[in-house]
């Protein structure tokens, strides 16, 4: 995999930067998004032009930009779905483009993986969320929708990270 060159011996500046410009700016994503329920574009911008740098240096932006459109794709598709059904499209448009920029990183499989897993985190910070509020006695809570992006982060670093701890 590309990314295996990050933990080598010769950590390439390149690598480096790129991640780090990957983790501030889902950093800065998931506390806008927690004090705000907003997702900052540059935070989007970041992430996307971070992976997408990443995956030209090493020839794969063919396969960045497949992820990205792929989880477009998906999201797009699903907050139609919702629209239709409910009225609300389910999601909101910085999650769809956070997760899009974050496909840039890891392609069309793992960046559908990345969707699967924050939407996962999300669904059961929701419920825990609302258990609290029921044990405490304030009634479940209405209408605040879920701050995806800490979930995204955590999806997004762990898919990013984990083969590269693996040696991968």
């Amino acid at each position: 995999m590309w990314g295996a060159s990050l933990w080598a011996p010769q950590v390439a500046s390149l690598d480096a930067a790129c991640l780090a410009a990957l983790a501030t700016a889902l950093a800065v994503a998931s506390a806008t998004d927690l004090e705000r329920r907003v997702v900052p574009n540059g935070c989007v911008v970041a992430a996307a032009l971070s992976g997408a740098l990443r995956a030209a240096a090493c020839g794969e932006l063919v396969h960045a930009l497949a992820g990205a459109l792929a989880v477009l794709a998906v999201m797009l598709g699903a907050a139609l779905l919702s629209l239709r059904a409910r009225g609300e499209p389910g999601v909101g448009g910085g999650d769809v483009k956070l997760l899009a920029a974050v496909a840039t990183w890891v392609g069309p499989a793992a960046g559908l993986a990345v969707v699967a897993a924050a939407c996962a985190l999300g669904v059961l910070w929701w419920l825990a969320a609302r258990g609290v509020s029921l044990a405490l006695g304030r009634g479940a809570p209405r209408g605040e929708g879920i701050a995806l992006a800490p979930a995204i982060a955590l999806a997004a670093l762990t898919v990013v990270l984990l083969p590269l701890w693996a040696g991968r």
